[in-house]
């Protein structure tokens, strides 16, 4: 055998395992080809139609997965039918394999019409159980446009090809109802139902289950046809025994299995189904001995029966189990036990479930006793239930059946295997009909859907999965209670078989002209069926193969001549296809020479051609064949065309043509002959002497001329000596000046040099047998309007003088006026002026009556003037009369109406123009204008005027402050007295400035020590601080338009007591101030306690005076509490003592304090002092009054709230005088605090040092904010002044030495007496080399400098953040972020004290941190030149860090760490390395650089040391610039050695400009980002203040003014533009004469934000619910949504917007509006919820629904619900029903009725009635007329 190179490497060409199938679809529909092709390496695919390459784009979509390859065609035309080619190319070979595509022209779809949609199934058909022979119907109510067509199949295959026609009816009813019956129901009937809805829009699928009852056995009487004779079948014990049985019939035969004369019944071990090729198959499981017998496969039909039987015999094992296993029968959740015997004990054995090996396990004990085994199956559980096997190794079995007796009765099975795309059906039954089952796949709940059906009937639950794939495998459960049962579901890959290839393939060739082809199919067609035979021709001398045709049946097919396109010899071969692919192609032996039958299609006509031309002769044949042509009887040779010959002659398929070239004259009437096998066509050659005739001319151009221009008539002949005639107008022209003839060759002119009018008409160019036409026109220039003052505004008032103008582009052009379509005449009110070619209209004075159209008309142009002449507009009516007298924050409206509605109008106040604002409105409505101010003041008092031109109205109006009120006051408080008691009278004014006077009996009271008068704010006092007798009297608070009264009476010295309540003791007083008073001095009283009568002595003492009398209880305790009576015989007083108030309370500092006091009544008035000062209700002490119960809350009590706390009531007791209830608390409690710590104290010694002027702080936090600390020096206490400052803010603890000297040094405490932190201060002289690592950078400055803090960063690239106060900080006019290199520096202009702070340079992984102070009062000496600080370096790593200052962030100020020295001063834009400088000899040299600090010192260094000013140097500085000015420097530095440095650090940096310093950018333009509307700052630095600069956009200067402003501050140059738009972006530049720095401005997106989002929302049945949402910018669109269905508004939903705030209102809410709603602002989505609760609580429904009617008639059912406004939906199989002609829904009271007309059985089903909280339903059940 040969052996290629590719087999040799292990590579492999293409090879077809799948080949694309031929096929036919309906236009408009999508075509898949597809196939499977392998080869090494991965070929290359192409696709190729009709022999064309197919571009992947557009409509052919190229797609690739694995070794499978297709081509889709999307919505196929036509013109997409064709031969397509798929070829396959590597390294190796290539291949390719053809398939045919047809395309049926099918419905006109137009895509994307508006109408178009998808099927959707309003109501699916159910499952259903029915008895043998019932009928079954199945209905669907489908919608679609256009119409859905509907397809029903049964398990994946048509009605058709299961079922006869008589057995089944499919049709539709009205309301788009369809149906399907099955007549005379049978087993075999049973299976999935699948109804497919298409249209030209979509698909839709719905599925149902029809489970028919169980087989019965024949009846008694029904005799069996006799059993043939049975083959014997044998089989090992254990082993499986499968029969199977193949039975065709129609319709498909009932299968019934019996074993000895009984039906088998399916179970654990009996199985029964038919397979995918259609056999019948019996399974017997784990044969035992009693499985021996005779087995019967029963199949009938309505057209008879037949019988199959098999014997079988079930062999026993040689070594057999002595016991064998029994069947075992458990309830769920016990333990199962098997057991069995071995013959031996040392004989292994294993145990198996079924196939599944079992291992020891909890679930599972085994137990070896000797030659006892024994499983113990542990709370065995549904899945449990099954066939157990106890096997000896490589010996027999024993088999027994376990049942788990629970809930659920038969179980999934373990496993089920199903093909792609078939159905996946699951049946468990239950011990009894239950609820709450559910049905899993791989933990997933499933639900009813198309693809997926769930039905119980009774006790048997079924879970069909439709059209499976492969993501439907899984686990699949069913669980009911605490019972659950598994199958796994494996879904496999259809076989895809193509057929086998044809057998005994042969031709006969005995016809003429025709080809007899016969074959056979191949053996083995049953495995895999071919669709069809595809033959192919192939033309002799020709690779390529032809389909032929195509037939679906095998034999024999005849190829005729007439079949071919060509005559030629033809070889066939032939294939078989189905849809996994073609066999392979065998060839018919021989060839066959065919002949196609030719016709003449289009036959030979006479040629008449002109003498010199080409004659060309030409017919079509139907067919392909060869022929030959005569000319005059001589044969037309047919070599190939030679240069010379007349005769030319070619074929081109079916047409064949002769071309007999420049012929002539002598060949006029020759005779042209074609002869083709027996047909022939003659026709004749005629030639004519060729003619004049006109070869081209500009007849077609258009000869429109003016008067004067030239006119040219042109006219090519085809001979130059032919004759010509010209005529115009049918005479012909005679030769002039003003006509000229013209003739050059062929060429012929007629001219016209200046062409008149009269010259227009027709002229004709005649050449005898050709002429030529031109229409000639010729005009005068159309007169036309100039200019005019048309687009003026002509409205004018009365006696104005109006001029209309009118400017001619002729002087002489006729022009004429029309007003209102009438010619004007002149007059003196109207006057017409001419001037050359200007036209004027005048009215002197013109008046209403002129008001009109205006039309100046100069023939071909009109101008038009609308003109308006307006009454002068007066005031017709005002309210100036009335008097505009106002009090502040009242309404003001002027109001002016004029004559006419569209008079302008202006407002003034004090002759100045009004400005609309919120505070001053301009209103328009007609005629009638409004100057309205919504609340005025006085400052709007003022003469306003309303303008209107001709007339003004004038207001005088006045707003005066509102009149001073009492808005409150303690004048009702009763105000008696003791001597030396404070009185405090309070009024409270409306107005805080408004003057008072207070007087006493009459007379005004005058400010001493014993009276003092007090204001703070709109409130007023009067105080008596110690008052006597003599102030009793009337005093008045008089605030000018109010007053208020009080009555004070001041009693003397109440008398004293022996029995004087100890400090320490409470005193509880009986109402004494005033004393309860009697009607007589010498009355008696008694003094009654809780009914008991109370005498004198112990803790009791009875007090007289006067008519007053008291009861005192010195010592107060708990046992004194009670209810208190003074009876005088005919009246008595009651008081109500609680005792039990503690006199002492202990409570710890943050704790809450809780006092509480009783009072007599619920309506008592009581009042909390401490240490005798009245307390308010706030934040942290709170007053709570619960019924009689008075409370003092006062949260997180701190040491400050010790004290002694006093409550006072003047409650009112029935029948007597008001009194006060005095409950003091005495001592004051203490509040134990926790110790005072120092946060962050670790008790070492700190070290602090700073340079000698600056300020020295120390800061450390303690832990309270209340805590007390000193600061002391060297043992010595420090006390505030004006050097030293102590601040206490918070926890913070602050010492600030201001300008420190070296005194200052020494050690500093902070002593918080539990605690302290010791830091010890160094004053130096000067800044210290290298500090130690961790210090801040100090920078001190004076207000107005600007101020550069920087830090070096170690890699270019890090973004950092810059902090000050931990806040972060953004560039803007006076800050400025840089970053060069891996510098990054902020910049502060024109620093300020509020700019002091903590700085920081934060970079993520490491931080700088800087502490800057500006002074404003003085400047800070300046500290001596030290060398630039520099901190060690550090090695790169991935962390960034920030390489100038190395330390973390510090907490200052609570971090006491020491205060490093001032940080340095650096340069900005430092060259790193040295510059070279070249000057040439004579010459000056400016060194230039830039500090980050204005006041740092600075010094120059050259090569002979330090530089001086001198007479060749001049050092000059102007803010952070310095430079150096080197005269002669190339004759002087040069021969120096050329070195300078400027110093204030170790790195010089040196900058050459020329001899003047150059204009540099020391700070560039950055690249801003803004919206629309804002305003943007582009800002820069030049190096010295005097420098001009140009601002350019995008290369173009920009000018002043508009929304651009550049600005010049010191060397700042800055452009401010205002309110920018999109038209702003671009490139900005700001150039100086020696630099230019760029920018870009971009962004300007629309930012749309929900400002305040949508809260949820409840409300109560018929409340009004207001959803609001704020969404910025206001011209936002924004769409409400309710349940996800657009709001349209209507008058239950009011949509209403208000600048920001858009609001939707749902009126008169039900429960069913309870709904989510959602606010969508281009995108964004703010959503909430809205509850709605009904006015009562009820559940819906009574009674119980039932139903049954017959055909046609009506069904009506009826429920009756517990609330009669409530809402109830009806429903059908879950689908919603609408009321129509079929359906009638009725409300009467509580009652609601669904009324269903013309019964059918499609109206058989469960009907739902629902309320939002209940539900009730019922089953419809229709019998047959």
């Amino acid at each position: 055998p040969r052996v290629s190179s590719g087999d040799i490497f292990g590579d492999r060409a293409p090879r077809f395992l799948a080949y694309p199938r031929t096929f036919t679809v309906q236009s408009g529909a999508d075509a898949l080809l597809k196939c499977q092709i392998t080869g090494d390496p991965q070929p290359s695919i192409a696709w190729e139609k009709d022999k064309a390459p197919i571009a992947p784009a557009g409509r052919f979509r190229v797609q690739a997965e694995g070794n499978m390859y297709s081509l889709l065609v999307s919505r196929v035309t036509p013109e997409d039918g064709g031969q397509y080619i798929c070829k396959a190319k590597n390294s190796v070979g290539e291949t390719y394999a053809a398939a045919t595509l047809k395309v049926e022209p099918g419905e006109p779809r137009c895509e994307g019409h508006p109408d178009d949609r998808a099927p959707v199934f309003l109501a699916r058909p159910l499952s259903l159980r029915v008895g043998r022979g019932e009928d079954v119907a199945f209905s669907c109510r489908v919608l679609g446009q256009p119409g859905p067509v509907l397809e029903w199949e049964k398990d994946g295959r048509k009605l058709s090809d299961l079922f006869e026609s008589s057995h089944f009816c499919v049709g539709k009813e009205p309301e788009d109802w369809h149906f399907l019956r099955i007549f005379g129901s049978r087993p075999p009937d049973g299976g999935v139902y699948v109804c497919r809805a298409r249209n030209r829009a979509g698909e839709a699928l719905a599925a149902a289950v029809l489970l028919p009852e169980p087989w019965a056995a024949l009846t008694n009487g029904e005799a069996a046809p006799s059993a043939p004779r049975a083959k014997a079948f044998a089989v090992s014990e254990g082993k499986h025994a499968k029969f199977r049985c193949y039975v065709t019939g129609k319709p498909k035969p009932e299968i019934v299995w019996k074993k000895d004369g009984k039906a088998v019944v399916p179970g654990r071990r009996h199985l029964a189904y038919e397979d995918r090729e259609g056999y019948f198959i019996l399974k017997v499981l784990y044969c035992k001995p009693q499985d021996q017998g005779l087995y019967v496969c029963t199949a009938s039909n309505t057209a008879g029966q037949t019988l199959s039987a098999v014997q079988l015999r079930v062999r026993e094992h040689r070594v057999r189990f002595q016991v064998q296993l029994e069947d075992v029968e458990v309830q769920e959740r016990e333990d199962a036990v098997l057991e069995c015997r071995v013959p031996l004990e040392t004989i292994p054995t294993a145990w198996y479930l079924e196939d599944k090996p079992l291992q020891p396990s909890p679930k599972y004990l085994m137990e070896e006793q000797g030659r006892v085994r024994r499983l113990t199956i542990r709370d065995a559980r549904t899945d449990d239930d099954g066939i157990y096997l106890c096997e000896m190794q490589d010996q027999g079995r024993s088999v027994a059946e376990v049942s788990v007796r629970g809930m659920i009765v038969k179980r999934l099975p373990r496993k089920l295997d199903v093909m792609e795309g078939e159905n996946a059906a699951f049946c468990v039954e239950t011990r009894e009909a239950v609820e709450g089952i559910s049905w899993r796949r791989n933990g997933q709940e499933l639900q009813e859907s198309p693809c997926t059906v769930l039905k119980s009937f009774g006790k048997t639950h079924l879970l069909v999965l439709v059209h499976v794939t492969r993501e439907d495998a899984g686990i699949i459960a069913f669980a009911v209670g605490d019972s659950e049962t598994l199958a796994q579901l494996r879904v496999k890959c259809a076989k895809r078989v193509p057929p086998s290839t044809p057998v005994a393939a042969c031709m006969s060739t005995e016809h003429s002209n025709a080809a007899l082809l016969t074959w056979c199919p191949a053996p083995d067609v049953h495995r895999s069926p071919p669709g069809a035979y595809v033959l192919e021709r192939q033309e002799a001398g020709t690779a390529e193969w032809v389909q032929c045709l195509t037939t679906d049946t095998a034999g024999a097919v005849e190829v005729l001549g007439d079949s071919v396109p060509a005559e030629a010899d033809y070889r066939f071969r032939l294939c078989a296809v189905n849809k996994y692919g073609c066999s392979a192609h065998v060839e018919f032996p021989g060839a066959a020479h065919l002949v196609p039958l030719a016709r003449v299609e289009r036959a030979l006509q006479d040629a008449v051609v002109q003498e010199g031309e080409d004659a060309i002769f030409s017919l079509e044949l139907s067919a392909l064949v060869r022929g030959a042509w005569f000319l005059n009887g001589a044969r037309v040779p047919e070599e190939e065309e030679e240069e010379g010959r007349r005769c030319c002659i070619w074929h081109s398929k079916t047409e064949h043509a002769l071309q007999i070239r420049r012929v002539r004259l002598t060949e006029d009437g020759a005779e042209v002959r074609f002869v083709a096998h027996g047909l022939q066509d003659v026709a004749m050659l005629h030639v004519q002497e060729p003619p004049v005739r006109v070869v081209s001319s500009n007849e077609a151009a258009v000869h429109a001329y003016m008067a004067s221009e030239r006119v040219e008539l042109v006219c090519e002949l085809s001979r130059p000596d032919a004759p010509v005639q010209w005529y115009k107008d049918g005479v012909e022209v005679e030769e002039s000046e003003r006509l000229v003839l013209q003739r050059e060759g062929p060429c012929c002119r007629l001219v016209l040099p200046s062409a008149q009018p009269s010259d227009t008409g027709e002229y004709m160019c005649n050449v005898g047998g050709d002429s030529v036409f031109y229409s000639i026109t010729v005009a005068e220039p159309p007169v036309q309007v100039v200019s005019s003052n048309e687009a003026a505004v002509h409205t004018y008032v009365a006696s104005e003088r109006v001029e209309l103008v009118c400017e001619l582009s002729r002087p002489n052009a006729p022009v004429q006026w029309y007003k209102d379509g009438v010619e004007v005449e002149e007059s003196e009110r109207l006057v017409l002026q001419r001037s050359g070619p200007c036209c004027r209209l005048v009215l002197p004075s013109a008046q209403p009556p002129d008001t009109g159209e205006y039309v100046c008309d100069v023939g071909g142009d009109s101008v038009f003037y609308n003109v308006t002449v307006a009454v002068a507009p007066w005031a017709v009516h005002s309210n100036k009369v009335a008097a505009h007298m106002y009090v502040a924050l009242e309404r003001v409206e002027l109001v002016c109406e004029l004559s006419r509605p569209d008079a302008p109008v202006q407002w003034y106040k004090d002759g100045v123009e009004v400005e609309e604002s919120k505070r001053l409105m301009l209103q328009r409505l007609g005629p009638c204008c409004r100057l309205v101010l919504p609340s005025a003041q006085p400052l709007d008092t003022g003469e306003y005027m309303c303008d209107a031109g001709s007339d003004s109205v004038f207001y005088n109006v006045t707003v005066a402050e509102p009149p001073v009120r009492v808005v409150s006051s303690n004048e009702s408080a009763v105000h008696t007295y003791a001597a030396s008691e404070r009185v405090e009278l309070v009024c409270e004014l409306s107005r805080p400035d408004a003057p008072v006077q207070w007087y006493k009996d009459g007379v005004e009271v005058e400010e001493s020590e014993q009276l003092v008068l007090q204001r703070e704010g709109p409130c007023c006092w009067l105080v008596l601080p110690s008052a006597q007798p003599p102030d009793t009297g009337e005093y008045v608070c008089d605030a000018g338009g109010d007053s208020v009264f009080y009555n004070v009476t001041v009693a003397g010295q109440r008398p004293s007591h022996s029995s004087v309540p100890l400090p320490l003791s409470p005193l509880c007083s009986l109402p004494s101030t005033p004393a309860p008073s009697l009607s007589r001095v010498s009355a008696s009283v008694q003094w009654a306690k809780d009914g008991a009568w109370l005498e004198a002595g112990g803790s009791l003492i009875l007090e007289e005076e006067g008519a007053h009398r008291r009861l005192v209880i010195p010592v107060a305790g708990p046992e004194h509490s009670g209810k208190y009576i003074c009876n005088v015989g005919n009246d008595a007083r009651t008081f109500t003592v609680q005792g039990d108030l503690q006199t002492q309370r202990h409570c710890r500092a943050g704790e809450d304090l809780v006092l509480e006091v009783q009072l007599s009544h619920a309506h008592g008035e009581a009042k909390w002092y401490k240490d005798g000062e009245k307390l308010q209700d706030t934040g942290r002490v709170r007053v709570e009054e619960d019924g009689a119960r008075r409370a003092l809350v006062v949260l997180g009590v701190e040491s400050r709230d010790a004290g002694e706390y006093l409550c006072e009531s003047g409650a009112r007791e029935p029948g007597g005088p008001w009194g006060p209830l005095l409950l003091a608390l005495s001592p004051p409690f203490p509040c134990p605090e926790p110790p005072v710590s120092i946060v962050g104290s670790a008790g070492a010694r700190e070290r602090r040092c700073v340079v000698a002027g600056e300020d020295l702080i120390l800061a450390c936090e303690v832990s309270r904010p209340n805590a007390a600390v000193r600061w002391l020096r060297d043992g010595r206490e420090l006390a505030p002044s004006e050097h030293v400052r102590v601040v206490e803010k918070g926890c913070l603890r602050q010492l600030t030495i201001l300008g420190a000297q070296h005194s200052d040094a020494g050690s500093y405490v902070c002593d918080a007496g539990t605690d302290q932190r010791v830091m010890s201060v160094q004053v130096a002289g000067e800044s210290l080399g290298k500090g130690p690592q961790g210090e801040h950078w100090l920078h001190g400055a004076v207000e107005g400098d600007t101020v550069t803090l920087m830090a070096r960063l170690s890699r270019d690239t890090a973004p950092v953040r810059w902090l000050r106060d931990r806040r972060l900080l953004r560039a803007g006019a006076r800050l400025q972020v840089g970053s060069e290199g891996p510098c990054r520096s902020l910049t502060l202009k024109h620093a300020e004290p509020g700019d002091s702070g903590a700085y920081c340079c934060d970079a993520g992984d490491d931080a700088v941190h800087f502490t800057l102070r500006v002074r404003g009062e003085r400047p800070c000496p300046a500290p001596a030149p030290a060398p630039m600080r520099t901190p060690p370096s550090r090695p790169c790593c991935p962390a960034l860090t920030c390489l100038r200052h190395p330390v973390p962030l510090a907490r200052a100020p609570t971090d006491m760490s020491p205060w490093p020295a001032e940080a340095p001063v650096l340069f900005v834009n430092k060259q790193e390395k040295q510059e070279k400088v070249l000057v040439l000899e004579g010459g000056s040299a400016v060194l230039s650089a830039v500090v980050s600090k204005e006041q740092a010192a600075v010094s120059w260094a050259g090569p002979c040391g330090a530089v001086a000013a001198g007479e060749r140097c001049e050092l000059r500085r102007e803010g952070r610039v310095h430079s150096l000015v080197l005269s002669n420097g190339g004759g002087h530095w040069s021969r120096a050695g050329g070195g300078v440095a400027l110093r204030h650090g170790p790195n010089p940096a040196l900058r050459l400009v020329p001899p003047e310093l150059l204009v540099k950018f020391v700070r560039g333009l950055s690249d801003v980002h803004a919206h629309k509307g804002e305003t943007v700052l582009l800002w820069c630095e030049l190096c010295k203040a005097r420098g001009d600069v140009t601002w350019l956009k995008d290369g173009q200067v920009l000018v002043p003014g508009g929304r651009g402003e550049a600005r010049v501050e010191g060397r700042e140059r800055s452009l401010v533009l205002s309110n920018v738009g999109p038209e702003d972006a671009g490139e900005y530049c700001c150039e100086s004469k020696d630099d230019r720095t760029l920018a870009m401005l971009r962004g300007f997106p629309r930012v749309v934000e929900i400002i305040s989002e949508l809260r949820n929302l409840t409300v109560m049945e018929g409340e009004d619910a207001t959803f609001k949402c704020v969404v910025s910018p206001e011209d936002v669109a924004l769409t409400w949504q309710l349940g996800g269905q657009v709001v349209a508004p209507s008058e239950r939903l009011v949509v209403s917007t208000n600048g920001l705030c858009h609001a939707l209102t749902i009126q008169q809410c039900q429960p069913g509006d309870a709904t989510t709603v959602t606010a969508n602002a281009e995108g964004l989505v703010s959503a909430a919820r809205l509850s709605v609760q009904g006015e009562k609580s009820w559940r819906g429904c009574r009674g119980h629904l039932a139903g049954r009617g017959r055909g046609c008639s009506d069904a009506c059912l009826e429920v009756e619900l517990s609330h009669a406004g409530a809402e109830v939906q009806w429903l059908k199989q879950g689908v919603l029903l609408q009321p129509g002609a079929k359906y009638q829904l009725q409300e009467a009271g509580c009652r609601r009725t669904l009324t269903i007309r013309s019964l059918s059985p499609s109206d058989r089903g469960t009907y739902r009635c629902e309320t939002l909280h209940d539900r009730t339903q019922a089953k419809l059940s229709v019998e047959r007329e």
